[in-house]
């Protein structure tokens, strides 16, 4: 006759250093109860504080070097290599503190995902594509708001910071640490939505907390559906290049319709962003149901 286990005699049991799930359920482990509203916003404020951190040093050197307060005095080439460590310190410290807070609350298991399948170069030519289009859509509501007020300097040390810094820094963060931890407790759709969010108010103007909300949604997309954070790393260096090259040619701020010269067929290239736009965020939606389900039912893959 088998013997039955009670918890205590199956705690016994488990393997040295392994946490039995019956013990994990009843202790009321932070496992189950991370990340709450409560930790987003203090993930949040370890990112915000980060900058701070960081930049009230930058602040301390530059008046111990002889600028003051007037960072607009550097060279363009010395600002942008100014610009890259302070990026590089601050999302450095903010990766570090993240993963600290993260495992101090509970949160266990992968918080960054790679994958061969992440490289599928038409899934990266639609999401870049997208990414486009739905910049183009945002236009109306983007001219609304305040021009963005960013001096990131020009030349090596700037490209370094945008193509090669941000993507890595910000996709490790907001769609391994911020998605991750999010999807395990609340799911896809949820964990999709919030990220997304997140990515967009760590970029601090309003400009850019609008649309990188929605780039956050395209990339945060393709993250779930390859579960590899190579895609979304490629696509953001991609956008961030396209975005260096309209900031040295002096169209930082330009919208496509002040670029356009004709009146029509600025109405003819919005109507089909807003159809790609419509159609695409149709399609994720439903993939993203699926996967959903897939994980609620993994026998049905």
């Amino acid at each position: 006759m088998e013997e039955k286990k009670t918890p205590a005699s199956a705690a016994e049991s488990a393997a040295p250093g392994q946490i039995p799930e019956t013990a994990m359920a009843e202790d009321g482990s932070n496992r189950r109860k991370f990340p709450t509203v409560g930790d987003m916003l203090a993930m949040l404020g370890i990112a915000l504080g980060a900058q701070i951190v960081v930049g009230t040093v930058a602040v301390v050197f530059m008046i111990f070097a002889g600028y003051g307060f007037d960072f607009k005095s550097l060279e363009p080439e010395a600002m942008g290599k100014l610009m890259a460590v302070l990026y590089f310190g601050s999302m450095s410290l903010t990766l570090l503190g993240l993963l600290y807070y993260r495992r101090a609350r509970g949160g266990r298991g992968t918080w960054a995902r790679f994958s061969a399948r992440g490289l599928n170069p038409a899934l990266l030519l639609w999401a870049f594509v997208l990414i486009f289009a739905v910049g183009v859509v945002l236009e109306p509501l983007l001219r609304l708001l305040p021009e963005l007020s960013l001096n990131v300097g020009r030349g090596f040390w700037t490209i370094l910071s945008l193509v090669v810094f941000a993507p890595v820094f910000e996709e490790l963060i907001c769609r391994g640490i911020v998605l991750g931890s999010l999807r395990d407790k609340f799911g896809v759709t949820t964990a999709w939505l919030v990220s997304s969010l997140f990515f967009g108010v760590l970029h601090g103007q309003p400009v850019q907390v609008i649309s990188a909300t929605v780039i956050g949604l395209v990339l945060g997309y393709v993250y779930l559906a390859t579960d590899s954070l190579w895609s979304v790393m490629i696509l953001h260096a991609l956008n961030n290049a396209v975005a260096y090259l309209a900031m040295a040619t002096g169209h930082g701020n330009a919208l496509l319709i002040d670029m356009v010269g004709s009146g029509t067929l600025y109405v003819l290239i919005y109507i089909a962003a807003l159809a790609l736009s419509a159609v695409s965020g149709y399609m994720m939606v439903r993939t993203l149901r699926r996967i959903k389900e897939t994980e609620k039912n993994p026998s049905a893959a």
